[in-house]
């Protein structure tokens, strides 16, 4: 069914075409009942009759609706419009975090502030017995009033929900995935999402990813085999104690890495007081002996 834009439909008046995506069309519609401007996203015409796609599609619909929180772009209503299924979300005005790192690296107060934000998301999500599986900087939208906004739970995945992907499947985005997405093994769990959030810190306090491989088998090969370059490597300005917590973060085994977003956090925490401590500590000056 094509959807006409400046019609209704069962209380959605279609305004404009927001995007379109490989996971759907995205309109910006009025929802005439709440007289607010929403995201309306269809899954499309020909993935209507897809079994798999249509359960992703409700998998979503109901791991989003868990999950409302500050940091995180909010559902609305999940309705079918024409026998197309669709779900309705918060618009979120701002750009996303992959837009404003194309000017180079973030200073460290204005990257850790929002990354703050971030853990804040990903740790209430994996409260909910959530994981992500696709956390990376096109899903990440900052606000002008600085607030972060995590979205896209597309490949999304609950303690209960039932299994969709066969063993040996890559999900995600490759530059961001964990070694364990990579290998595709079905262990994927919150530990996953903290390695891709290590990743999303190294680009935002860097301007760019540890690993400059030339295609996808050497991107996840480079997750899997190979040893990242402290932040530093390429801005001097990173303290070595955030360079600790980086790697840390993005260790290859996942027992190695932080267990749990509060974890991370708190290293964090401790890596800018020792950052604040050496700033501030005096410089010591002899003074001359006395004659």
């Amino acid at each position: 069914m094509a959807f006409e834009l400046g019609e209704t439909y069962s209380g959605y008046k279609f305004l404009d075409v927001n995007k379109r995506t490989k996971n759907g069309v995205e309109y910006r519609v009025q929802n005439t009942f709440a007289q607010r401007v929403e995201i309306l996203r269809m899954l499309p015409e020909a993935a209507q009759g897809d079994h798999e796609q249509s359960e992703r599609f409700l998998r979503e619909v109901r791991v989003r609706a868990r999950l409302v929180h500050p940091n995180i772009v909010t559902l609305f209503n999940a309705v079918e419009l024409g026998r197309q299924l669709a779900m309705t979300t918060e618009l979120v005005e701002g750009t996303t975090l992959a837009e404003r790192l194309r000017s180079g690296p973030m200073p460290r107060p204005e990257a850790l502030a929002l990354f703050r934000q971030a853990l804040a998301a990903i740790g209430f999500a994996h409260a909910q017995q959530v994981v992500h599986r696709d956390i990376n900087t096109d899903n990440i939208i900052i606000t002008p009033g600085e607030i972060l906004k995590l979205t896209n739970f597309g490949l999304a995945k609950a303690a209960a929900s039932p299994k969709l992907t066969q063993v040996g499947t890559v999900l995600g985005n490759l530059k961001y995935i964990s070694p364990e997405q990579v290998r595709g093994t079905g262990e994927t769990d919150a530990r996953s999402d903290l390695y891709s959030l290590g990743m999303v810190l190294y680009e935002m306090l860097c301007g760019r990813l540890p690993f400059d491989s030339q295609s996808q088998f050497e991107q996840m090969a480079s997750h899997v085999n190979e040893a990242p370059q402290p932040p530093s490597a390429w801005n001097p300005q990173c303290p070595a104690a955030l360079d600790a917590v980086v790697l840390k973060s993005i260790a290859k085994a996942p027992a190695e890495r932080y267990q749990t977003a509060e974890e991370f956090s708190a290293a964090l925490t401790e890596a800018e007081q020792q950052i604040e401590g050496q700033v501030a500590a005096p410089a010591v000056v002899k003074q001359p002996e006395e004659p």
